[in-house]
């Protein structure tokens, strides 16, 4: 008998001790989740004030973009067809653009195009539309960002504002 008892005791040490660990897990996985939501709101890889070098790319109509496209401030959304993000944050894109200038929108979809046909079908009427394959000339140019990120470039081809999210777009001109 007083080895069961001593075995109930040990066995109930043993899973007291394995709930503290596993507690422990549990704050240390909320403490790195919390530090990489905190990392997402920072802003994507090419920092205010970057001149974009000199690039070369197609829209899905066949017009060459270049440096010369921003004539104006221009929103620019990077999208990936492989981004779980990209997905989620094109409703809040589109929403943002509706109604603004489409020659000063522009949307660069990484990936292959039978995979881009929902970011097509949603921006193609909003926007100027870039489908381009990984490390493509616009996602160079902008030094291959995280996707999905957001821009607003300037006629001289700055970058005067940066985001991760299209809430902190600034609200386009209507047209």
């Amino acid at each position: 008998m007083p080895y069961l008892v001593a075995g109930v005791v040990f066995v109930g040490v043993l899973c007291a001790f394995d709930l503290v660990l596993t507690l422990a897990v549990v704050r240390r996985l909320r403490e790195h989740a919390a530090l990489l939501n905190s990392g997402r709101a920072q802003a994507p890889f090419t920092p205010v004030g970057t001149a974009l070098p000199e690039f070369t790319a197609s829209t899905l109509d066949g017009t060459t973009v270049t440096r010369a496209f921003f004539t104006g401030p221009t929103i620019v959304g990077l999208f990936s067809t492989t981004c779980a993000g990209c997905r989620e944050t094109l409703p809040d894109f589109t929403d943002q653009i509706r109604g603004s200038d489409s020659r000063h929108v522009l949307a660069v979809i990484e990936g292959e195009q039978a995979e881009a046909e929902p970011f097509i079908t949603a921006l193609s009427p909003l926007a100027t539309v870039v489908v381009e394959p990984v490390s493509g000339p616009v996602n160079t140019a902008f030094g291959h960002p995280a996707t999905p990120s957001f821009y607003v470039v300037d006629e001289d081809a700055v970058v005067t504002s940066s985001t991760l999210t299209p809430a902190g777009l600034p609200v386009p001109a209507r047209t």
